[in-house]
């Protein structure tokens, strides 16, 4: 009997891992942007992006996150839980 639910239960998770599975998640990108040093009205930030080919929002600005003209941020870093951004 338990040899027989063993079975059952190894060919149901089988089956979980081979069918696949939709998603919800969404496929954001985050990047760091800037104008160009001599152009008067500088602007530089932290764009968030859709990357979803299958998005209705595919390639659209999601969120723009402006930071100080006099800093120059080169890398974006976030902690593990991704409840904060670090720019360096």
């Amino acid at each position: 009997m338990i040899r027989r639910a063993h079975l059952i239960v190894l060919t149901l998770l089988g089956f979980a891992l081979l069918v696949p599975i939709p998603s919800g998640a969404e496929i954001l990108a985050m990047l760091n942007y800037e104008s160009k040093s001599g152009n008067p009205l500088r602007k530089e930030g932290i764009a968030i992006i859709d990357v979803d080919p299958q998005s209705p929002t595919f390639g659209k600005l999601l969120a723009d996150i402006p930071l100080p003209g006099d800093l120059v941020a080169h890398h974006i870093f976030y902690n593990r839980d991704k409840s904060k951004a670090y720019v360096t």
